[in-house]
């Protein structure tokens, strides 16, 4: 079964705000490379995202965390859709 990704606005924003801090910090190249990669992660979701995870920060039993160079793709699976709901950085306490 084929899943449909839906990236919600919330989750639009900070794949914005994580290209800024690269490109503004490093380089807009590596900023371009990295965030196409975290993307292309986004992608395999559309096959079995129950792999993964249940969600660290939302322990609801429908919301999963991916997680990929140290940032957390959190996403909900409902019926045939995942819903990314936001990306962060995972921080090290």
């Amino acid at each position: 079964m084929k899943y449909k990704i839906l990236i919600e606005p919330s989750a639009v924003k900070d794949l914005n705000s994580i290209y800024n801090f690269i490109e503004k910090n490093d380089s807009k190249t590596k900023a371009k490379n990295f965030l196409s990669k975290l993307q292309k992660q986004i992608k395999t979701l559309n096959q079995m995202p129950q792999i993964y995870r249940d969600s660290y920060y939302l322990k609801d039993g429908k919301t999963k965390d991916l997680i990929y160079k140290g940032y957390t793709i959190c996403y909900h699976i409902n019926s045939n859709r995942v819903h990314i709901l936001s990306v962060f950085r995972q921080k090290n306490y």
